[in-house]
């Protein structure tokens, strides 16, 4: 009977602990009121990214990271731009910090709503987000030239002189 109830307690254990994520393809984004209603998706996801070391093979990582790509392009609420400074400086030489950049400036835009139609806070903001992100070395990143050269300024506090 002990040993019956050693393997409850031990499957109990298991199941309670493991991490759960969120079905993101059972998030319904077909009105601009269900993408309004899906922002805490979009925030649980940004979230999820960059707490998450970086792991191309991570199921859980591809489909928030889908998510957010539907979620920015139908969002009614919030315009996100990629621009040159993007392309050339955070991920030229490494594709994989795309949808990182994706997340942050989604959670920054979610979380400061009031500057979100600000474009170079937003993009200054993500940046140093990224940055945290890539400078972490449990995260697995490497970082293109571009991004380093960004990485120095900003420990100089000159970030904002690069764009």
């Amino acid at each position: 009977m002990k040993k019956y109830l050693l393997i409850l307690f031990v499957f109990c254990s298991i199941t309670a602990f493991a991490q759960t994520s969120t079905n993101y393809d059972a998030v319904k984004l077909g009105s601009d009121s269900d993408y309004t209603a899906a922002d805490k998706y979009a925030l649980e996801a940004s979230n999820f990214i960059l707490s998450t070391p970086f792991d191309k093979s991570n199921v859980q990582l591809s489909n928030a990271g889908k998510f957010l790509v539907k979620w920015m392009s139908g969002t009614p609420d919030y315009t996100f731009s990629l621009d040159g400074t993007i392309s050339e400086k955070v991920v030229k030489g490494n594709d994989d910090l795309l949808g990182i950049y994706m997340a942050c400036m989604t959670k920054y835009c979610l979380e400061n709503k009031a500057n979100a139609e600000n474009n170079k806070l937003v993009k200054l903001n993500s940046i140093k987000m990224i940055l945290a992100y890539c400078e972490n070395p449990k995260n697995n990143i490497t970082m293109p030239a571009g991004l380093k050269k960004l990485s120095e300024a900003n420990k100089k506090g000159e970030l904002e002189k690069e764009f």
